[in-house]
């Protein structure tokens, strides 16, 4: 059977969860295996428009089940309200979505810890104060709590006694949670998800089912934002390349192919490097026409142009093996499109980063290609085809718009130029 995981290339914010809802139909399992409701994907069906932070992108009325893994952190209460939309139009489908009882959960004063230690810095990262990144501390500092500590009320509540407890000494008066506080809203959530249906399980329990189907692995946010590999400190708490998948049991071996998402140009969210950052007024052109602000946040997206060694450390750090091209249409009617198609580091130039401080340092080096008046033109054609040779991985689908159905094989374009 298939397995196939779905990852950002760039720095987040590629339309992954488009791709995997356009994809998902193929697979009785969608799978996401890392992050938080630090990350929004952003799907059309039907003509409505659904943000899930949490969900994994399944098409919510087909026969495919939903898995979320141990790799994440979940914010309960936001996984709940999205839940209760999809409800709203597709009666019975949180019965589909399975919940790894080894995944960490994000408290309410997780997300009040991520403001505090914000304004706290003398040069703030950007954080989306959701309460990833203290989670992911909590899990990694053995202080955090799993989905298994809601079955288990005398253990949740000495945890909770024990936790808070240093909480306090740590935060002093600007930590005001109680122990029992929190337990109460988590006894809520949990009734809330067992009035819904929802099922709890592992990923041993499901070892033998998922290696018996077909499995689509959903990543969140993108290679360059990992973080082992991405430009750090300027990154997420958690794994975001497909290595992720050995949070649900998996070997990246076990995998079919890595395919990685792209815009035809670069965004980035938050602070960090960015080596393609275009603040002329054609950047402005672009977030504009691309509608490039955070499906999270809100926030106006940094916007520059395609990156190619960036996409040729994502290859290497993450084993793609075919790319996806979303948003070419947004450069629609550009007389010229530039390209990095390498770095200059320290008077070194580099097609590949050699690490991650590459992009901190690494000034581009373009190239000029022709625009196109739209996608079905042949320079865009010519683009997809400079990438290709450039990086040596195969462009296998383009989506030209928000919905789910805007999107087509390389193969149907050529027949339609």
């Amino acid at each position: 059977m298939e397995r196939v995981a779905i990852v950002g290339a760039q720095w987040g914010d590629e339309g992954k969860g488009k791709v995997v809802n356009y994809f998902s139909k193929g697979y009785e399992w969608i799978v996401r295996f890392s992050g938080g409701a630090n990350a929004g994907h952003t799907i059309y069906y039907n003509n409505k428009k659904y943000v899930n932070h949490l969900l994994p992108s399944i098409i919510p009325n087909s026969n495919s089940k939903a898995f979320l893994g141990a790799g994440m952190v979940i914010d309960i209460e936001q996984l709940i309200k999205e839940l209760e939309i999809l409800e709203t139009d597709f009666p019975g489908v949180s019965s589909k979505i399975y919940i790894d009882l080894e995944a960490f959960m994000v408290l309410p004063y997780h997300k009040e810890e991520d403001g505090i230690l914000e304004e706290l810095r003398k040069n703030p990262i950007g954080t989306t104060r959701k309460g990833i990144g203290p989670a992911y501390t909590d899990k990694v500092s053995r202080e955090g709590f799993k989905i298994y500590h809601l079955f288990d009320e005398d253990l949740l509540k000495e945890r909770l006694e024990e936790i808070i407890y240093l909480k306090k000494k740590i935060f002093g008066k600007r930590f005001k949670f109680k122990p029992k506080d929190i337990f109460s809203f988590l006894m809520n959530q949990k009734r809330k998800l067992e009035k819904l249906n929802v099922n709890f399980t592992s990923a041993i329990d499901m070892a033998n089912v998922f290696r018996n189907t077909s499995v689509l692995f959903e990543g969140a946010q993108g290679v360059l934002l990992d973080l082992d590999f991405g430009t750090y400190p300027f990154v997420t708490s958690g794994a975001t390349m497909a290595h992720g998948v050995s949070s649900v049991g998996f070997s990246t071996f076990e995998l079919d192919e890595v395919l990685g998402v792209l815009k035809a140009y670069t965004t980035r969210v938050g602070e960090g490097p960015f080596p393609t950052e275009e603040l002329k007024e054609i950047g402005e052109v672009i977030r504009k026409k691309g509608n490039e602000f955070g499906a999270t946040t809100g926030r106006p997206r940094r916007v520059g142009w395609l990156d190619l060694p960036a996409l040729r450390y994502a290859k290497l750090r993450s084993g793609l093996t075919k790319f996806i091209i979303t948003k070419a249409d947004v450069l629609n009617g550009l007389d010229e499109i530039k390209v990095c198609v390498a770095y200059n580091v320290n008077r070194d130039v580099k097609e590949i980063p050699t690490s991650s401080y590459d992009f901190f340092v690494g000034k581009p080096i373009y190239e000029t290609l022709k625009g196109w008046p739209d996608t079905n033109h042949i320079n865009f054609l010519k683009y997809m085809s400079f990438i290709e040779e450039k990086t040596g991985i195969e462009i296998s689908h383009i989506s030209y718009g928000p919905k789910t159905e805007e999107m087509c094989s390389k193969n149907d374009l050529i027949m339609k130029i």
